[in-house]
């Protein structure tokens, strides 16, 4: 089976998609061809068959609403496993409702999969690089300059790890159906 996860891909103004390509080309070639700026909501997993995966992440996107976010801060993010140091962009804005959207996604068959070792933060990886404290000085330019990209997060997609990338098996429009 394939490594299946549950993405969350925002819908963006030009600008800030062009702001976001060429960071991620000068700051994150290790991942910049293997799939686009994107939420995870599901991690990798291979324990699930894909099409029970896509049937839950379904039928849960269909229970949730389209989430407005805006994104103010870059935060280091840390690769417990290397000293690889990762620039996220973290929404102060619609934190709690990508937050929620993971949370209901890791119930039902995904429960018992869920990481409680790494706490969940919602965020856009945009560079990757093999030094912390050169990642950190990247969050800090950031942050200093003013970072400030705005979204909306209108459906979940379903990918599949496949030869090394992200390959999108499925695509499911938030609030298809109203919850009682």
């Amino acid at each position: 089976m394939s490594l299946l996860y549950a993405l969350a891909y925002p819908v963006l103004k030009d600008r800030d998609r062009a702001f976001i390509d060429a960071y991620r080309d000068r700051h994150d070639v290790p991942y910049r061809d293997v799939v686009a700026p994107h939420f995870t909501l599901v991690f990798g997993c291979d324990a699930v068959s894909e099409t029970d995966f896509c049937a839950h992440a379904g039928d849960i996107a269909g229970q949730l609403q389209p989430v407005t976010f805006i994104c103010r801060y870059a935060m280091l993010g840390v690769d417990h496993q290397s000293p690889t140091g990762h620039v996220f962009l973290v929404p102060d804005e619609g934190y709690g409702a990508l937050s929620l959207q993971h949370d209901r996604l890791y119930t039902g068959i995904l429960r018992s999969h869920l990481r409680l070792d790494i706490p969940f933060t919602p965020h856009i990886t945009i560079g990757t690089v093999e030094d912390l404290s050169a990642a950190k000085r990247l969050c800090e330019a950031l942050n200093r300059d003013g970072v400030e990209i705005a979204g909306r997060i209108e459906a979940l997609t379903v990918g599949a790890l496949i030869d090394g990338r992200i390959k999108d098996v499925a695509r499911f429009p938030l609030g298809r159906q109203q919850v009682p």
